[in-house]
């Protein structure tokens, strides 16, 4: 069961300052790792993620340990995309230190991986398959190569461990929540609607999208007291009209998903951005509220 220790659920604009450089810095790395192709071939190839280290992590202090966040990008994107590049600047590392600094949320390690794979053209084949390469391939050497909660078992450390992304990065959440439920517990999928049962399921079988998500849950021996969901979009996202149909009949499948705005008595919410577009400044907006609801 998932302790909750959240502050109040009121959505909040990101204060002034926050995306601007901070005194206490974190560091951006690049992270080596090997892949397999999840579409068919299971070829192993190489690969790099970008790897989010907070202000004052010490690889020497191993008594001190990180939760970690995955972030997934949009399409035609790739690890890039939220930090720009290593070693750099961006508006998300920024948020990310005045964050910490402030203590809106515990320090944590956040990795932006990729679901491109240089081996298969197009992102059509591989976005569905990525909670295997996530899951089977980068956490087990990430969370090894850092100081994490992790210590060889993937379930016992679920509640050290979330996942989200924008746009088709939140299918692929989606996806992984589909699949992973085991493996993490945390959930934020941005600007972006379930596909578990068809492209843009949200608005085109809500219904039966909706109804196979609960049964995801119903059927994966965890609980509704077990797993957070945090998603969010703007009111201007060409995602807004996809996801809130999904999002309304979710809330009423109460046996596997209990809304509530103040969060601390459900386990799913839905974040919107007054007159935000499908964009970075929507998805910074999100990280800021929904990133001090994971991990309890």
């Amino acid at each position: 069961m998932i302790k909750r220790s959240y502050p109040d659920n009121i959505y909040k604009n990101i204060p002034d300052g926050y995306l601007s450089p901070c005194e206490k810095q974190g560091k951006v790395i690049r992270f080596a790792y090997v892949a397999k192709d999840y579409t068919g071939s299971m070829k192993e190839y190489e690969k790099t993620a970008l790897v989010y280290l907070p202000y004052g992590y010490d690889e020497n202090d191993k008594e001190t340990k990180y939760n970690v966040m995955y972030l997934s990008h949009g399409g035609a994107d790739n690890e890039n995309w939220y930090f720009l590049n290593d070693g750099i600047e961006s508006d998300t590392k920024n948020l990310l230190d005045n964050m910490m600094a402030s203590g809106d949320v515990k320090p944590c390690i956040v990795c932006t991986p990729t679901y491109q794979n240089s081996l298969v053209d197009g992102v059509w084949d591989v976005i569905k398959p990525f909670h295997n390469e996530l899951v089977y391939d980068l956490i087990p050497v990430l969370e090894t190569s850092f100081n994490t909660n992790f210590n060889g078992d993937l379930k016992a450390t679920r509640q050290n461990r979330a996942m989200g992304g924008f746009s088709l990065g939140s299918a692929v959440t989606w996806w992984t929540f589909e699949n992973r439920l085991d493996e993490i517990a945390y959930y934020m999928p941005i600007s972006g609607d379930s596909w578990c049962v068809t492209q843009r399921g949200g608005l085109l079988e809500t219904d039966a999208t909706a109804e196979y998500m609960a049964s995801i849950v119903r059927n994966s021996g965890w609980t509704k007291d077990d797993f957070i969901i945090y998603s969010g979009t703007g009111t201007n996202d060409i995602a807004y009209p996809n996801m809130t149909p999904m999002v309304e009949k979710m809330k009423t499948l109460t046996d596997a998903f209990v809304y509530c705005d103040n969060f601390k008595d459900g386990n799913f919410y839905y974040a919107l951005r007054e007159g935000g577009y499908h964009d970075k400044t929507t998805v910074l907006n999100i990280l800021y509220n929904g990133l001090p609801k994971m991990f309890g």
